[in-house]
Formats: C-alpha cells, structure tokens, sequence
C-alpha cells in the first residue's frame, strides 16, 4: 500500500467515495464504456437497470471490508431515475449503510456533504477524504480546503 491508501485506512480517516467510475465499474455498453449517448441515458436507465448488473472493484470491496463501515461513504451526482439504483448498487456490493450513502444534484454538493462529515464526526478537514476520478472535480475542492483529495487510481498503484 502507499502512504496515501494508509492514511485512508486509518480508524480516524472518513472516506467518501464516488459511485460511477469509482466504486461502480463504468461498463455498460457491450465492449465498450458507455451503452447509450448521453440524451438518451435516462430511458436506458429506467428501462435496462444498468445498476443491477453493473460491476463492484474488488480491490475497493476488500478496502471497504477492512476499513469498517463506520467511517466509508458514498456521494454521487444522481438524478431521480438514477437514485435508488445507486443505492441499492453500493449496498448490496460494499455493505455502506444506506444512511452513509448521498446522493446530490450537482458535484459542487459533494463539498457541502464533506463539510457536513467534518462537523458531524467532529474531524479536521484533513481527515476526510474523497475518492474521485475527475481530477476536476478533485482540484476544485482541493482549491481553498484541506480535505484530502484521492485520485482512484491510487488504490491501484
């Protein structure tokens, strides 16, 4: 393991993961990331349940395994028709609790989640994490915070 997968098996370390690209493998189309183009991903969802059948990665299931429960989240963008097949993804694969599971609109949300882990764990801000795989999405909380910032990719090193 690196210093950084150490740190965020530590007891004391919140983790929050992202769901698709992260935890979720993003394989949906057939020899191919994607099975749809984006203006058509909302009747894909409601009629073909990709979250049923998508994919959990091993390695972030024997993180999660060993870590505990106590300290691991999920935060995702989602839209109504995506919901409840997000959560019953995460909690079926990694036994997150359903109550460690949020799902917001928009990927500026997750900061304020971040934020609400720090105040109600009453954790400095370096002890909270976020596994992500844009590295947008990472510098922009990076940018002014010290949460800690994880490209997934990390856990593969």
């Amino acid at each position: 393991m690196t210093k950084l997968i150490d740190y965020l098996a530590e007891p004391e370390t919140a983790v929050v993961f992202d769901i698709d690209g992260v935890l979720c493998v993003y394989e949906f189309g057939d020899l191919s990331h994607s099975a749809c183009p984006d203006d058509d991903w909302e009747s894909y969802v409601v009629n073909q349940r990709p979250y049923d059948s998508a994919l959990p990665v091993p390695v972030l299931q024997r993180f999660i395994q060993e870590k505990g429960p106590d300290r691991v989240f999920a935060c995702s963008v989602a839209e109504d028709y995506e919901a409840s097949g997000k959560l019953a993804f995460v909690t079926r694969n990694y036994a997150i609790p359903a109550d460690h599971v949020r799902l917001v609109s928009s990927k500026p949300e997750k900061r304020a989640f971040l934020e609400e882990l720090r105040d109600g764990l009453g954790l400095p801000e370096q002890r909270v994490a976020l596994v992500e795989d844009t590295v947008k999405t990472l510098d922009a909380l990076s940018d002014g915070s010290a949460f800690t910032t994880v490209h997934v990719t990390s856990f593969f090193a």
